[in-house]
């Protein structure tokens, strides 16, 4: 007895982080699956080139500004990569696993440069936007260099499905952007 208080053990349940952290982490890449199976599943005839940018771009922008892992929309689109590469998944190529990781890697260079920027609505469109063309871009340069053709730049030619991925990725930052408004807004009513 030194004449202090004994100290006081507390038995109620405390997270582990490291758990948590993992959990988040298995959320976000099944969050990429999410979009890779809506894009297997959604096989809407559009016939225009890039238009599952719309939901890819919606849930990427989603996740990334949700999330507070440093890399979250490059785990998500590890997902789409994971997904893509089972056979069936509508993946021709294993190259297109690696095209689809672009877009979280641009996404999440472009939040880490512009920390504070990215929650402005057209930041976020133009961000993604240009993150999505990078698809395009990467199988561009693919065909360059090996001769692989890319249908749709056969189909519709390289400018035309350059700028309609832009288009499509820059609705679905905005969609992602608006997503995540509500999101806040009945975040911060149910408190």
């Amino acid at each position: 007895m030194n004449g202090n208080l004994p100290q006081k053990r507390s038995y109620a349940l405390s997270p582990d982080r490291n758990i948590t952290l993992i959990l988040e982490m298995l959320l976000l890449v099944a969050g990429g699956a999410l979009a890779a199976m809506m894009h297997f599943k959604l096989r809407i005839p559009l016939n225009l080139p890039g238009h599952h940018g719309l939901e890819f771009m919606a849930i990427f922008v989603l996740i990334r500004l949700s999330a507070n892992v440093r890399y979250a929309a490059t785990l998500a689109t590890l997902g789409t990569g994971i997904i893509i590469l089972i056979p069936g998944m509508g993946a021709t190529n294993p190259l297109h696993s690696f095209s689809y990781l672009l877009p979280g890697l641009f996404l999440d260079f472009f939040y880490i440069i512009g920390r504070g920027r990215m929650h402005l609505l057209m930041i976020a469109g133009i961000t993604a936007g240009i993150s999505y063309m990078m698809i395009p871009l990467s199988r561009l340069i693919v065909q360059i260099f090996i001769a692989f053709p890319y249908m749709a730049f056969v189909k519709f030619g390289v400018a035309y499905t350059v700028l309609c991925f832009l288009l499509f990725g820059m609705l679905g930052g905005i969609l992602g952007y608006g997503l995540f408004i509500v999101k806040s807004v009945f975040n911060q009513n149910k408190n």
